[in-house]
């Protein structure tokens, strides 16, 4: 199985679905990160109005968090690796009546078409998905290149901590923090890095951090076969607010 694949298969129980379950099912799921993205504008982008914002959202998915930002007045460009994601963004969008620029893109490779900068960009769960030094630094590069000067960029990452359960068909290197999975042969897809590791890789890439908080007892599902699991057990999370 290619990665391409692999994230699409994800995604193909929700092609079978009506917009209208489509969305009753992916709205609420954007609650949480939607919440945070609100938060870091009110703080840091007190003075713009969400009609005044140009806004990115890099591994969108389906696009359930720049759906609710487009409801406010944002204007949103959403990507993404998967074409199935991004086919059911388009729909969802639609049914809303809402408009959005929609890019299927490996954000690892140069020239993702963007145009102009963009006041807030949203990793919309794609970080520990780059599981690479090259890939990492590749999209730290592209948010230093299309956020505008006074913008910011929102993570909520999935990190380390000492207790995690590795379920059947994976396996995890302690020296490199990445997760692999066997998918007919074993591939690395999740990077799930220290928290003070992932400071130093902020900084690293000269990117300023606004604010930076580790959320211990908010456990982040690397796979569905993580889902059953005790937060207890879990990759922790991060959100952190950066900027140039």
């Amino acid at each position: 199985m290619t990665l391409s694949e692999y994230y699409n298969e994800s995604y193909k129980s929700l092609m079978l679905l009506s917009t209208d379950k489509l969305s009753a099912q992916v709205l609420p799921m954007s609650k949480g990160q939607l919440q945070f993205v609100q938060e870091a504008k009110n703080k840091f982008l007190a003075n713009k109005d969400w009609s005044d914002l140009r806004i990115l959202e890099l591994g969108s998915g389906v696009g359930g968090v720049s759906l609710e930002l487009a409801r406010l007045g944002a204007q949103v460009t959403i990507c993404d690796f998967s074409n199935l994601a991004i086919d059911l963004a388009q729909k969802l969008f639609s049914f809303h009546g809402l408009e959005v620029n929609a890019f299927v893109s490996d954000l690892t490779l140069p020239e993702p078409g963007f145009s102009g900068k963009f006041d807030i960009i949203i990793d919309g769960h794609l970080l520990h998905c780059l599981t690479e030094d090259y890939q990492r630094a590749s999209f730290f590069k592209l948010i230093k290149e299309y956020l505008s000067e006074d913008g910011v960029f929102t993570c909520e990452t999935m990190v380390h901590k000492k207790k995690i359960f590795i379920p059947d068909n994976f396996k995890f290197d302690d020296d490199t923090y990445t997760l692999w999975q066997f998918l007919g042969s074993w591939q690395p897809v999740r990077k799930i890095s220290d928290s003070l590791d992932l400071e130093n890789e902020i900084k690293q890439h000269q990117l300023s951090i606004r604010s930076f908080f580790y959320y211990s007892q908010m456990g982040m599902v690397p796979h569905q076969s993580f889902m059953d699991l005790p937060v207890e057990i879990l990759p922790a999370a991060v959100r952190m607010v950066l900027s140039h």
